[in-house]
């Protein structure tokens, strides 16, 4: 395998770039719309976690529905980013430049009620820590949501995008895959890993849904509102769907708490 290394995300007006693009879009809001559809209405006093969150996204959605967020990431030029772009919720948001790795430092136990984990676990070198870490400072009932790279999706991509069938055969057992933005490696995973993650820390299954089922296999320059629109309906309606879940570029899986103390999660 070779080795995974975070430290591409300084070049983060790179990222910040794709982000905006139609895929970028998609990725992000596909994403949030299935963390939203399972948080409370009341949001008074609650707390949330964007960890690894990048530019922000997440952070200003969640800031923008009256929770007092933490951005936690390693880099400080996305950090730089997320303060432009959070705007009139910036006050909602502390921007935290540290390690996941550092979680258990950083947080008191049971302190978070939503935490979001959206293309990190993919950079890191133990997932399961990362995880168990994140379980820990959950509160009762709180919400997690996880966002990764799908090693079925990298298979398709490949096989139709690239036509590199060999390399498409390989990417089925593969550990990592090549990043076509940096094109440096990154982790993939299957549901089953995903889903035994979070078992093995304490956390029950609510949601899961593909991310990306078939847009990256069509043409999206250009797109006006109205066709991006129909796109993303699409997209939703399809990630809904088991058959067509296990074949999207992301996996998200979303758990809860449920009256888990934090010294019965379990280690890695």
């Amino acid at each position: 395998m070779r080795m995974l290394d975070a430290s591409r995300f300084q070049h983060a007006e790179k990222y910040a770039a794709y982000l905006k693009t139609p895929s970028g879009r998609l990725r992000s809001e596909l994403a949030w719309e299935n963390v939203r559809s399972v948080l409370p209405s009341n949001t008074s006093k609650r707390r949330a976690l964007d960890v690894g969150g990048g530019t922000g996204f997440a952070s200003v959605q969640l800031a923008r529905m009256g929770y007092e967020v933490v951005l936690l990431d390693s880099s400080e030029e996305m950090l730089r980013i997320a303060r432009e772009q959070a705007g009139s919720v910036a006050e909602r948001i502390s921007f935290c430049h540290r390690d996941a790795r550092r979680l258990p430092e950083l947080f008191d136990p049971e302190c978070f009620d939503v935490v979001v984990c959206h293309n990190l676990l993919e950079y890191s070198d133990n997932p399961s820590v990362i995880v168990r870490d994140i379980a820990n400072v959950l509160r009762k009932d709180a919400v997690f949501s996880v966002l990764v790279r799908n090693r079925a999706g990298e298979v398709l991509k490949d096989a139709i995008k690239s036509r590199n069938w060999k390399l498409a055969v390989a990417n089925l057992t593969a550990e990592t895959v090549v990043d076509s933005l940096y094109d440096e490696p990154v982790r993939v995973f299957a549901l089953t890993e995903v889903l035994d993650l979070l078992t093995r820390a304490g956390l029950e299954v609510v949601v899961e849904r593909g991310v990306r089922v078939f847009s990256d296999y069509v043409d999206l320059e250009n797109l006006t509102d109205a066709a991006f629109s129909q796109i993303f309906e699409l997209e939703s309606a399809l990630g809904v769907r088991p058959e067509f879940a296990a074949i999207a570029r992301y996996i998200q899986v979303i758990a809860r708490r449920f009256g888990v103390s934090s010294n019965e999660v379990t280690g890695p």
